[in-house]
Parts: structure tokens; sequence; C-alpha cells
């Protein structure tokens, strides 16, 4: 299973470090095992400066989206065509001396809209490389420290229902980077870890100011092909009735990997103070599996549903993709949602770094 982290399908890492694509990833963005020990040292190779090579810190990865459907959401979306450039992002990254390092990612184009800022932060392995039990500093704006990644390692269009779910009026979700400090201790990889983040109570698409502080924390236990994580996060928000809304979410996850089969299980559930008289308990889960077949292609499928203040939702996520050049990726994907009458969606994505 391969923990979030900061490692990206582009080409600027190989560059940096003189190696090619396939060293950290298969079918781009997934990861091959020396990525994923290349993310989790905080995108770098140990003892290694990226400023070795002559290449200028800079990249970029374009994704383009065919769908039966019409794209976007909010007041510009659903009036976008079927074909559309989904996302274009600029990425900077360097190492700043023997055990720091930055990264920055641009979203210059998201889902055919003007983008935004994702990452933006510094990180430092606080004691030595060769220290028994790693710890490991980083501060700025990241993606929270979920089992499995949200957006840049997700290799379907369909996002991950219990990672975009909002309840109430509340605009949290886990998707969306958050501004903080983040403490690791103890190797992702392998054995126990502890992932600890706190930041302002802040949600940038909802367009309230900050409220209280944010906590997260991440128990994980990586033993052979599995991966066991407890998270959690508490927090609150402004209810739009001079109140405000004390919320948790706790989730549950297995991961297990051998050979060519990769699997992902999660459950959360939640609870809002605000909503009712004694508040409000949500849930939400997916399971999916992955299987490589051959070096180029691979399957995937992915069964999900949340319930909240929405209803209940459902939807199963069916995936095929191809590898055509080492930093590209193909994709066609059926999303079928039950809401509550059956319905398919096709979506094509190709996706290149460079």
């Amino acid at each position: 299973m391969k923990l979030i982290g900061l490692a990206f399908a582009i080409a600027l890492f190989a560059r940096q470090y003189g190696v090619s694509c396939e060293k950290c990833h298969t079918v781009v963005p997934h990861l091959t095992a020396f990525g994923a020990h290349f993310l989790a040292a905080g995108d770098r190779i140990p003892g290694v400066s990226s400023w070795s090579t002559s290449a200028l810190p800079l990249a970029a990865k374009v994704n383009l989206v065919a769908s039966s459907a019409r794209q976007g959401a909010g007041p510009d979306g659903q009036g976008l065509p079927k074909a559309i450039v989904d996302e274009i992002e600029l990425f900077s990254s360097g190492t700043i001396g023997t055990r720091a390092g930055y990264f920055v990612e641009q979203y210059a184009v998201d889902g055919a809209q003007p983008g935004l800022l994702r990452d933006a932060w510094i990180g430092e392995r606080v004691n030595p490389w060769s220290a028994r039990i790693p710890v490991y500093l980083q501060a700025g704006q990241f993606t929270l420290p979920l089992p499995v990644d949200p957006e840049t390692f997700r290799e379907s269009y369909q996002d991950y229902a219990p990672f975009v779910q909002q309840v109430g009026t509340n605009h949290f979700t886990f998707k969306a980077p958050k501004i903080g400090v983040q403490a690791t201790f103890g190797d992702v990889l392998r054995g126990a870890s502890l992932r600890l983040f706190t930041g302002p109570g802040y949600d940038r698409a909802s367009g309230i100011a900050a409220t209280g502080t944010d906590v997260m924390y991440a128990l994980a236990q990586a033993s052979g092909s599995f991966v066991a994580t407890l998270y959690g996060v508490t927090g609150e928000r402004p209810d739009g009735a001079l109140r405000f809304d004390r919320f948790s979410r706790t989730g549950y996850a297995l991961g297990y990997e051998h050979g060519k089969w990769e699997s992902q299980t999660l459950l959360q559930t939640g609870f809002d103070s605000s909503i009712g008289r004694m508040g409000y308990a949500s849930s939400g889960g997916f399971t999916q599996l992955r299987y490589a077949i051959g070096a180029r292609f691979f399957a995937l499928a992915r069964y999900e549903g949340t319930h909240d203040t929405n209803g209940f939702a459902r939807d199963a996520v069916a995936l095929l993709g191809y590898r055509p050049f080492r930093s590209a990726r193909v994709t066609l994907e059926d999303v079928i949602v039950h809401a509550p009458l059956t319905m398919h969606t096709m979506n094509v994505q190709y996706t290149e770094g460079f």
C-alpha cells in the first residue's frame, strides 16, 4: 500500500537524480519499491543533493479528459464540454543542505478552470539518516496524512467518495490541502509510525475565515504485505447559526500488496455536534483492488459509499490503464452510480509529465 507522500508522476526527479522514470513508477503515478522509499525520505535520495546535475528544478504535468458526461462543478460547471483540458500543473522541488528540501505544486488549470496552489512546503529529516527511528518535520501547505492519497496518486478520474464527503454546512474535506505543521515518527513503510498534524481550521473553498485549530493523527503498522492504519481529525467550523460545529472524522484502513496484486479497504465515521439536538453521525468507505497486467497494463476496481446529510450514495469504478511512454498514462474507466437509478459514465484520461 502506497502511503500519502510527496513524489509525483513527473520527470523532475528523474532529471535531478539522473535516473529513469521507471525507477520510481510502473504506470504513473503508481510507485515501485524504490519510489515508495524515495517518497518516504521526503522526495530525496538520502545523502544526495538534487543540485548535483544541471537540471532546472521545474516540471509540468498535463491531464486531458474525455467523458460521456459534461464536466465541471460549481457556477461555471456542468456547462463545460465533454472533452476538456482537466489539469495543467507546474512543479518545483529541490534539496536544502543534507537533510531538508522543498516542494511547490501550482495548478495553472484545474477542472478546466483557473487553478490554485496545491502544495508549498519545506521539510526536514530532523535526526541523522542512520537513526533507528526516523523523525521528519514538514511545514506549509500539503495534503493531510491519509492511508490512501486522495489526489496525487489516485489513478481514477472519480474521487474517493469519503475524502470529498461534506456534512451539513461543514466545508471540511480530506481532499483539500491544509496549511499547518506535521511531524512524522518512524518509518511509514516498515514497522510502526505516527504522523501528527496541526493547523488553522480553514477550508479555502468555503470563503469563511479560519476558526480554531484542526488536529489530526495517523497511526500505522506496516508488516510484510500488510499496512493497518488508524487516523482521526478534530476541529470546529461556524455552522451559519451563530454556533460552532465541533466535528470529528475517524478512519480505519487495511492495505495489502503482494506481487501484481494490491488492495485497500477503508471505513470512515464522523460526528458533527451542531446538526440536530444530539449531533449527527456520518459514515463512508471504499474497497479497491488493483492488478498489474505485465509492465504496461493494469486493471482497477473500486466500490464505495457514503451516508450523511445528503442521504445514502454509492458508486463503483472499473478501470483499465496503459503506459504508452515512460512518463505517460492512458486510462479508460466506467463509473457506475446508484442514485437511485443506475447510471454509467465513461471517462478517458491521458496524462503526461514533462
